[in-house]
């Protein structure tokens, strides 16, 4: 605790000069997005899914349903990720995620996406034309392409056919203020660009805020769930989350928002939970590994997500990943929308 009260007095000491630093910021921002041409991907319909904050909004999973959703309407058409492959030892000019790909090659996001999207390519790297470009290439592909531009909002280079953006309802009332003083990367007002806001993390509680925000956009709002769905052990052995009800229980995670991960254990009422947050996208060492492996002689169960597993190499054997399950509310309104662009687009000439 004298720790944080030490961290949040720096803070409060440095905040009118990281605030005066965001103006600059937003400064440099702005003519960032003004002077860079934009490129078009070739005979590609691309749909851009971003945030304006940094941290966990739910990007990964709603790229996974997005993809998914598009994939059951335009079986024919094939799908390309395009990520930037934060954490990864990628080519800048392009990187093939495959299921054998390890999270230092790809990063932790890609190989999850890669993971739940057998149909589809992931590529990363920093500049993501370029990776299309190789895509198309190597494949000697000519077919039109649906391209999922993940963390796509402020990639100024490339042109866009859609662009959604995620809001973490469980955390948007409190983002005020732009890098450095705040958590912001634009301004509210940058939703203007946007087509589509998804408000994922969604509960009721965050209804008023919704309202708030949707005041000032003339797009639609959608509603994004992520729900406890089944526990899964080492073995692959399947298991409701209540299974937690009284037990000792440990939680670690590295993603952007775990408050909201430690609240859905919370839900299932162990006995004594216990958490543990390491940075996002963090690297599990050997050192990491054996401290889990001793700690788990402690309690009852050791919890993680997905993007945590799959950067352990021996995870304890009373060790279960949290699996979710996605839900969007008028999905048909987003489909109806999508159908009707890639429809246009099939008919257009942008080889």
């Amino acid at each position: 605790m004298k720790s944080f009260n030490l961290f949040s007095l720096f803070q409060t000491i440095l905040f009118p000069l990281l605030y005066a630093l965001s103006f600059l910021y937003r400064g440099l921002f702005w003519l960032d997005r003004k002077s860079t041409s934009k490129k078009r991907l070739p005979g590609a319909f691309v749909i851009s899914v971003g945030n304006l904050s940094m941290g966990g909004t739910g990007k990964t999973p709603f790229s996974i349903f997005l993809a998914k959703l598009i994939h059951r309407e335009f079986p024919e058409i094939p799908i390309v990720v395009l990520s930037r492959g934060y954490g990864s030892t990628g080519s800048k000019n392009g990187l093939r995620v495959t299921i054998k790909s390890t999270p230092r090659e790809a990063g932790d996001e890609p190989l999850l996406l890669k993971k739940h999207l057998p149909f589809a390519e992931i590529w990363i790297g920093k500049d993501r034309y370029s990776a299309f470009v190789r895509f198309k290439k190597e494949y000697l592909s000519r077919e039109k392409t649906i391209v999922i531009l993940d963390d796509g909002f402020q990639h100024h280079v490339l042109d866009r056919d859609v662009d959604i953006v995620l809001l973490d309802s469980s955390k948007i009332h409190k983002e005020r203020f732009l890098i450095p003083a705040g958590n912001l990367r634009e301004p509210i007002s940058s939703l203007s660009r946007a087509d589509w806001i998804v408000f994922s993390k969604y509960e009721t509680s965050a209804e008023r805020t919704i309202q708030n925000v949707k005041r000032g956009f003339s797009g639609d709002v959608l509603r994004f769930t992520s729900e406890p769905g089944k526990l899964l052990s080492p073995e692959l052995t399947v298991d409701s989350p209540r299974l937690l009800y009284g037990k000792k229980v440990y939680a670690f995670t590295g993603i952007g928002n775990p408050e909201v991960f430690f609240s859905m254990i919370r839900g299932f009422h162990p006995v004594f939970l216990e958490t543990r947050t390491f940075r996002d996208h963090h690297s599990y060492t050997m050192e990491d590994e054996a401290a889990l492996r001793t700690i788990s002689k402690n309690f009852d169960y050791l919890i993680c997500t997905e993007k945590d597993l799959i950067k352990l190499s021996q995870p304890p054997e009373n060790l279960r990943t949290l699996f979710l399950e996605s839900k969007l509310d008028k999905e048909e309104r987003l489909l109806s929308s999508l159908r009707e662009r890639i429809a246009a687009w099939r008919k257009e000439d942008r080889s």
